[in-house]
């Protein structure tokens, strides 16, 4: 029996179960489809399958092994990036086992020429941006191999940054997280005596870098609206700045990966919604263009029956108006041989033979009609739905015939239609009439 769901709509968990539990060929013939189509779903989504001889086994009493089945790529990086990570990082002692990249980073920043802050500006598209001072240099580099060590045995890599102002930033699918190490400035202490006149002295820069390293993430390279600072002081050292960046930086890779997997289900069940909906339009559609084909089927039925009817009243006309003109030349001609010694003219013979030749005419039986077959009644059985229906004669309309009036359509909207039409005009000068 075909299953009522396809396979494509199991999840990892359900098709694990159901490809241990029943035979692929079995599974294939439940599900309407190929051992090869499973294999194939099987391998996409990572599930295992029995060896050849699992099911004979089955049969001959055996329990043979049974792998589990293995998690996705999600959970894995969920549990690598869910490790705790400690409430301070030690930074390493010796520089030669620095990270390639902080190494790279401590030779940019000693080669680096200094700002008219006393610092370096280190902005490449493999390093992370930096703004410090050289005796920062290595605590800088040291800080930046303990957070990449850190980042990249959890599953979050480095990327190269896209332009030569952007630093290397942390990704992970579309999602980014930009590291940033800056020593603030602050206030010049005042010396007891000032050097100089009061003009060259206030001309004089009063901040210098503060020694103190700040660790910036952002999500995005040009906003600090959402940016995580953590500055250096008495009350945070470095090594505990740096763990609660690493923990910062799993928390917001998996908080991300997870409102990834969520919006993917929202977007299935949007897809599966929208299916859905779309068959039931095509139900309704289909329903609605089977009455409008019944519909116009039962107008053109009618219509036809109501063409014969109107081409029997018609036939009646020109056959009553065909003995009426018959009799009028007869009467013509009885009268002209009273009042000419039973003689008529060459002018009177030439009238009466054009007279009863049109008269003639006017008969429907010159026409054929009626042709049982064709003029008369016929089964509905007999038409197919859409035709072809049956023939009329469209007789024209006799002269004696008087043609009903179309009926006026009056419209209550604001849109162009046929109006009612207006009274005739009242004859003002019966108002002035005298009595």
């Amino acid at each position: 029996m075909m299953s009522n769901r396809p396979i494509s709509e199991l999840s990892r968990q359900e098709l694990y179960d159901l490809i241990w539990a029943t035979p692929g060929s079995r599974l294939a013939k439940d599900f309407g489809v190929s051992d090869v189509a499973i294999a194939k779903r099987c391998k996409k989504l990572n599930v295992p399958r029995p060896s050849r001889g699992y099911w004979a086994k089955i049969e001959a009493g055996h329990q043979p092994r049974k792998p589990p089945l293995p998690p996705t790529a999600d959970e894995l990086f969920f549990h690598t990036a869910g490790k705790p990570v400690g409430k301070s990082k030690r930074l390493p002692r010796e520089l030669s086992e620095l990270h390639p990249l902080a190494s790279e980073l401590l030779g940019a920043i000693n080669k680096a020429k200094l700002d008219s802050e006393k610092r370096v500006r280190i902005s490449q598209p493999t390093l992370p941006n930096v703004t410090v001072s050289k005796a920062l240099a290595e605590r800088s580099a040291q800080a930046f191999h303990v957070i990449a060590i850190e980042a990249e045995g959890r599953g979050i890599p480095f990327r190269k940054g896209q332009s030569s102002y952007d630093g290397v930033f942390f990704r992970k699918g579309n999602d980014r997280l930009y590291l940033e190490f800056e020593e603030e400035l602050v206030e010049k202490p005042l010396s007891g005596k000032r050097a100089g006149n009061v003009y060259s002295w206030g001309q004089r820069d009063s901040r210098i870098p503060s020694g103190k390293l700040t660790v910036s993430l952002k999500a995005d390279r040009y906003a600090a609206r959402d940016a995580k600072r953590w500055v250096e002081g008495n009350q945070l050292s470095l090594e505990e700045i740096l763990a609660r960046a690493v923990e910062e930086i799993c928390r917001h890779f998996i908080e991300a990966q997870k409102r990834h997997a969520q919006e993917a289900i929202e977007q299935e069940k949007r897809r599966v919604e929208a299916e859905e909906h779309h068959r039931k339009w095509q139900e309704e559609e289909a329903v609605r263009r089977k009455e409008e084909r019944e519909r116009k089927h039962a107008e053109s039925i009618e219509t036809a029956m109501r063409h014969r009817k109107d081409d029997l009243l018609k036939a009646a006309e020109w056959w009553q108006l065909h003995e009426v003109v018959q009799g009028f030349i007869s009467t013509c001609e009885q009268r002209w041989r009273n009042e000419q010694d039973n003689q008529v003219t060459p002018a009177q013979e030439e009238w009466l033979e054009w007279a009863r030749k049109t008269a003639k005419a006017l008969s429907p039986f010159e026409s054929g009609y009626p042709e049982p077959a064709n003029d008369g009644a016929f089964s509905l059985l007999t038409v197919a739905d859409g035709g072809p229906y049956p023939p009329s004669r469209e007789f024209s309309r006799p002269p004696t015939m008087s043609e009903i009036p179309a009926p006026v359509v009056v419209r209550q909207d604001y849109g162009a239609a046929s109006h009612q039409p207006s009274p005739p005009q009242y004859p003002f000068w019966l108002k002035y009439q005298r009595r």
